[in-house]
C-alpha cells in the first residue's frame, strides 16, 4: 500500500461513508423500528423525538462523501452515477419522502393520517437502508464497465454496458452473480442498522419502547451475524479475470503494485481478489466479530452508550476491511480487471487533491466538533411519560 495522495483520499471518503452510516444508519435503524417498536401514538412520538434534533443533520456525511467523490475521484462519480443511476435516484426520492414523512406526521391529529405518514417513515428508510447494501454488494463483486481508452476511444472514459431497464433490474437479480452478491449484502446492511437502531432506541429511550427494542436486537443479532459470516465467505471466492495482461497498465498503478498483482495472477485469474491483504483483513474482521459480541451482551443488559459504541465499531473494522480488500481498485469491472476503475485512473490531478486535503484539513474537525456538540446538547432520555408532560404543559 503506498501512502500518497489517491490512498489518502481513499481512506477520506471512506471515513465520510463510515459517517454516514454510523450517524444516519441509527436514524434509519429507528425508522425501521418506529411502527415495530412503539404501539401507540404517544410511543411513536417517543422515537420520532429521540431521532428529531440529528436526523437532518446525519445526512449532510451523504452529502459530503458524495462530493468529495465527485472532487477527489471524477471518473468514479461519472461511473458509478451512470451506472446506479435509477438506484441512486430511488435512494434520493427515499430520503426526501422521509424527510417529508418527519414533517407532515404532526400536522394533522387524525389517526388514519398518523398511520400514512408512519407506514411511510418505515417503508422510506428500509428503502434507503436496503439500496445503500444492494449497490455496495454490487460494486464489490464487479458490475459490467469498460474502460474505453483500451478500445481506442479516449473521450468516452468508464462506460457501463448494459442498458435500462437491465442495469438497474441486475442489480437485483439473483440470478447473476453480482444481483445475488447485492441482495445479500442489502439484507445483512438492513439487519445491521436495525441493530444500530435499537442501540439509539436503549440509549435515548426508557420504558417499553427501550425494552421492545432490546427483545427485538436479541432476535435480530443471530441473523446478522449468519448473514454476516455467509457475506464475507462468498467475498472470499470473488476472483477477477484478465482479458489481457498488456492492458493492465490502463489501471495506472504504480510500478510495484502491478508486478504484485502479476504475481497472484493464476491462469490470467487473479483469485481471492478482495484477500490481497489476508493478515490485515482477517484481523479487522475477527474485531468486527468480537465488536458484535460486545454488542450482543451490551444489548442484553441494556446499556445503549456501550451497545452503540459496540455497533459503531462493528461496521468500521468491517469497512475499512472492505476498503482494504478492495485497495487499488475503487470498482472492479466484470469484463476484465484491466476495464475497473482503480483510484489511479480515476483520481483527480495531484494540485487538486492537495488542495482539497488542506480544506478537509481545516474543515472536517469543525464539522466534527460541532455535531459532537449537537449530540451532546440532546442526550437525554426520553419516555412516554415526559411526551405525556410536555403535551398537558402545552395545553395548559
Amino acid at each position: 500500500m503506498h501512502f500518497d495522495l489517491p490512498t489518502i483520499w481513499t481512506i477520506l471518503v471512506t471515513v465520510l461513508i463510515a459517517g454516514y452510516i454510523v450517524t444516519d444508519g441509527f436514524d434509519l435503524g429507528v425508522g425501521i423500528l418506529h411502527t415495530i417498536v412503539a404501539k401507540t401514538d404517544i410511543e411513536r412520538r417517543v422515537t420520532i423525538n429521540a431521532i428529531g434534533p440529528v436526523w437532518d443533520g446525519n445526512e449532510v456525511w451523504f452529502i459530503t462523501a458524495g462530493g468529495a467523490a465527485f472532487a477527489a475521484f471524477p471518473e468514479l462519480y461519472a461511473a458509478l452515477f451512470s451506472s446506479l443511476y435509477i438506484a441512486l435516484f430511488v435512494v434520493l426520492l427515499a430520503l426526501i419522502y422521509r424527510a417529508v414523512s418527519f414533517e407532515f406526521r404532526s400536522k394533522e391529529e387524525s389517526e388514519g393520517w398518523r398511520k400514512f405518514w408512519d407506514q411511510s417513515i418505515f417503508w422510506s428508510s428500509l428503502i434507503v437502508a436496503l439500496l445503500i447494501g444492494v449497490a455496495v454488494g454490487n460494486i464489490l463483486a464487479g458490475i459490467p464497465i469498460k474502460n474505453s481508452a483500451i478500445e481506442g476511444e479516449m473521450l468516452k472514459g468508464f462506460v457501463y454496458a448494459e442498458k435500462f431497464p437491465m442495469s438497474f433490474i441486475n442489480l437485483v437479480n439473483p440470478f447473476t452473480f453480482h444481483g445475488l452478491f447485492g441482495l445479500l449484502v442489502g439484507v445483512t446492511t438492513v439487519l445491521f442498522i436495525i441493530l444500530h437502531g435499537v442501540s439509539w432506541l436503549i440509549w435515548k429511550t426508557e420504558g417499553e419502547v427501550a425494552e421492545r427494542a432490546r427483545n427485538i436486537a436479541l432476535k435480530v443479532w443471530p441473523l446478522f451475524v449468519i448473514m454476516y459470516v455467509v457475506c464475507t465467505g462468498i467475498a472470499y471466492t470473488i476472483s477477477f479475470k484478465i482479458k489481457d495482461p498488456e492492458n493492465v497498465k490502463y489501471l495506472n498503478l504504480p510500478e510495484d503494485m502491478l508486478k504484485e498483482i502479476a504475481s497472484m495472477l493464476n491462469n490470467g485469474v487473479l483469485e481471492h481478489a478482495l484477500f490481497r491483504f489476508p493478515a490485515i483483513e482477517f484481523t479487522l474482521i475477527v474485531l468486527a466479530a468480537l465488536s458484535a459480541v460486545g454488542y450482543f451482551f451490551a444489548v442484553k443488559n441494556m446499556n445503549g452508550a456501550k451497545a452503540f459504541l459496540f455497533s459503531t465499531l462493528t461496521f468500521l473494522f468491517a469497512g475499512f476491511a472492505v476498503m482494504f480488500g478492495a485497495y487499488p481498485l475503487a470498482v472492479p469491472s466484470s469484463y476484465g480487471l484491466e476495464h475497473s476503475i482503480s483510484i489511479y485512473n480515476g483520481c483527480s490531478s495531484n494540485y487538486t487533491l492537495t488542495v482539497m486535503l488542506v480544506a478537509a484539513i481545516i474543515f472536517t474537525p469543525i464539522v466534527i466538533a460541532y455535531q459532537a456538540w449537537v449530540y451532546k446538547m440532546f442526550l437525554f432520555k426520553i419516555s412516554a411519560e415526559s411526551i405525556k408532560k410536555e403535551i398537558e404543559e402545552a395545553r395548559a
